[in-house]
């Protein structure tokens, strides 16, 4: 008759406590961390799983960070606009109150276009964190200088350039406005007018002057700068109604992909700990087993 010998046993008791001591330990890691594998060796299909939803995770939080900041910049271009669009009809409402009778109120109406222009020039060269708004690709460079030959006023020293922000895989949208687009220097939205910082410097002239027909031309010209601000901002209107949608479908992609990488690498607490608590009395029988062996004596074996 075959006997198996002690050694044998012992053996096979320390081979079975060695898996379940490994079990254990496997079981208790996910246990403390929470997660299924930690390793990908633990579970090579779903670290790969895992890794490519994490990689598409970033994908998504990098075009929602260019959307917050694409919404940002719009913000404060529109609010630029909206100060420009002021000034102008502040200028046109000037242009209005001029009258013969009373010279030295058409001297004052000149003081408040002048400042009106003025801020219009600050409102051209505005700035986020360091970087000019309406400068194109320049955005290092102040928009607009002062002309050392007077006419006109201002010269442009940015650039054309369309800054455009992805918010997803093809999906692009720009981001930005440049002063010669907004203040028509150079022509750059309509060749056959002035500017509108060289209108609103005939209307200064023209209201000193006391010029009726100078005033009524730049009272013309200021109607059309300002509907064409008023166009620009429904333009910038539109664009942040895309972007708000475009953040709205890619905070919802996020959170599918974040419930897909959570089935994949999160483990089921309440089965881990059921097993667990198996796999401890388990190791407990077999170590029971193997103190039983290290104890038996001379007279066990011959029974």
């Amino acid at each position: 008759m075959l006997r198996i010998s002690d050694p044998m046993i012992a053996s096979g008791i320390v081979a079975r406590l060695g898996q379940a001591s490994e079990r254990l330990f496997r079981l208790q890691e996910q246990v403390a961390s929470g997660l299924a594998f930690r390793t990908p060796s633990q579970d090579p299909s779903g670290a790969v799983r895992a890794s490519a939803l994490r990689s598409s995770i970033a994908e998504v939080t990098r075009y929602l960070s260019n959307a917050d900041d694409a919404a940002g910049w719009l913000s404060l271009t529109e609010g630029c606009l909206a100060s420009i669009s002021r000034g102008l009809q502040e200028a046109r409402s000037a242009a209005l109150a001029r009258t013969d009778a009373m010279p030295e109120g058409n001297l004052a109406l000149a003081d408040q276009v002048h400042q009106i222009a003025i801020q219009i020039v600050r409102d051209a060269n505005s700035t986020s964190e360091g970087r000019y708004l309406f400068a194109g690709h320049k955005v290092l460079t102040p928009p607009l200088a002062e002309n050392p030959l007077g006419v006109p006023p201002y010269l442009y020293q940015g650039d054309r350039g369309a800054t455009t922000i992805q918010l997803g895989r093809g999906i692009t949208i720009k981001a930005n406005l440049d002063a010669a687009e907004v203040l028509n220097l150079d022509g750059a939205a309509d060749p056959a007018m002035d500017d509108v910082l060289e209108t609103l410097r005939k209307l200064e002239v023209a209201l000193r002057a006391n010029d009726h027909d100078g005033t009524a031309a730049c009272l013309e010209a200021l109607e059309r700068h300002a509907g064409r601000i008023v166009s620009l901002r429904a333009e910038l209107g539109a664009r942040m109604q895309h972007i708000e949608l475009a953040k709205t479908r890619l905070e919802d992609a996020r959170l599918t992909l974040q419930g897909l990488l959570s089935q994949v690498q999160d483990a089921d607490l309440t089965k881990v700990v059921i097993e667990l608590r198996s796999q401890e009395i388990g190791y407990q029988a077999a170590a029971a087993a193997a103190s039983s062996l290290h104890r038996a004596s001379l007279l066990d074996y011959l029974r």
